[in-house]
């Protein structure tokens, strides 16, 4: 998940542009930032809905955002009186369409019509130019941050809410795999969690999906590619490594993205290790490692290396990226070299 920011996540902002709806959304210039597209889409909606701006009529909204466009013709489509509705609504896509200089929108910021509503969706904001600073430092910026470990409660309820939606019951571990997995990106969630509604078949609700299920249903992360073969480096098991290793490649499955899933795995050992030495509470190494559902997993292998082993780590799976990449070797050997240069023959437990 996302860390080091400041301000409420996207989640509660979201709840504040509720409030305010229902209330009674403020004419004027409205925008809508941040890394939490998830739930900076659903403020826009719920902005447009209260308003009574459908994007796709052109008489109740009108959408800028495919060819560039001045700032001022902007203000003066939104200070403009409509035919066909009580309010004129403008909304702006894609920030990157308008041009020119800013002045305009700030001015229709501090004085906005009675009925005049100009939303400007902008992800990314710029602030070393003068249009993003001007968004920026609008009365209405609504910032929609990503959430970090301080908003994990909040961010399982929307995932506990998203089940719910399609009739699934996600106990702990399950989420605990998804945010591992997808982090705090909401709507690549949301797709898993439709993709698990239509794999999992049924129409009763509640119906459950355990850690095993959603593993073999996930797609497409490279923390997944040889996820027996990073819980075998966990476990410091040369001979489960070395069989889950030759059944990847006997399956199709690409070497070089095995090695990735080994270096994912050996750069959260690394981290954890560095931090448990340094004595972070087991708290937080566990969740700067993202191993919420190998908590108990993570501790044992931890102890089973010493830190010189894990930085030693990084080298060896460079070396065999390049193998792969430069020479004419079999990548089965070339795996099968790389789990045993991970995995020291010793068991013994190390500090």
């Amino acid at each position: 998940m996302a860390a080091g920011s400041s301000g409420p996540w996207g989640g509660a902002v979201l709840e504040r542009v509720r409030a305010t709806i229902a209330r009674g959304w403020p004419p004027g210039l409205t925008v809508l930032t941040g890394d939490d597209l998830f739930h900076l889409d659903r403020a826009q909606g719920a902005i447009l809905e209260a308003l009574g701006a459908n994007p796709a009529d052109p008489y109740s909204c009108t959408m800028f955002g495919d060819v560039p466009v001045a700032a001022g013709e902007l203000v003066g489509a939104a200070r403009s009186s409509g035919m066909f509705a009580s309010r004129r609504v403008v909304l702006v896509r894609d920030v990157g369409a308008i041009q020119g200089d800013p002045e305009p929108l700030a001015a229709f910021a501090k004085a906005p019509p009675e009925r005049g509503y100009l939303l400007v969706r902008a992800p990314k904001l710029d602030r070393k130019r003068k249009l993003g600073k001007a968004l920026a430092e609008s009365p209405h910026c609504l910032v929609f941050r990503a959430a970090d470990e301080g908003n994990r409660a909040g961010l399982v309820r929307v995932i506990e809410t998203l089940a719910r939606e399609h009739r699934l019951d996600l106990p702990a571990a399950s989420i605990d795999l998804l945010v591992e997995v997808c982090g705090s990106d909401l709507h690549r969630i949301e797709r898993e969690i439709e993709k698990l509604d239509v794999a999992h078949g049924g129409d009763g609700p509640g119906r459950s999906v355990d850690v095993a299920t959603l593993r073999s249903l996930l797609a497409g992360a490279a923390l997944l590619s040889g996820w027996e073969l990073s819980g075998a480096l966990l476990a410091r098991d040369r001979a489960a490594g070395l069989e889950a290793a030759r059944r990847l490649v006997d399956a199709g499955e690409e070497p070089i993205r095995i090695i990735g899933g080994l270096a994912w795995r050996a750069r959260t050992l690394l981290k954890a290790k560095a931090m448990s030495e340094a004595g972070a509470p087991a708290r937080e190494v566990v969740a700067s490692a993202r191993a919420w559902s190998q908590e108990r997993e993570l501790t044992r292998g931890l102890s089973r290396y010493r830190l010189a082993d894990l930085l030693a780590m990084p080298g060896r799976l460079l070396s065999a990226d390049r193998a792969l990449k430069s020479r004419s070797i079999d990548p089965r050997a070339v795996l099968e070299q790389l789990v045993l240069d991970l995995i020291p023959a010793s068991h013994a437990s190390s500090r």
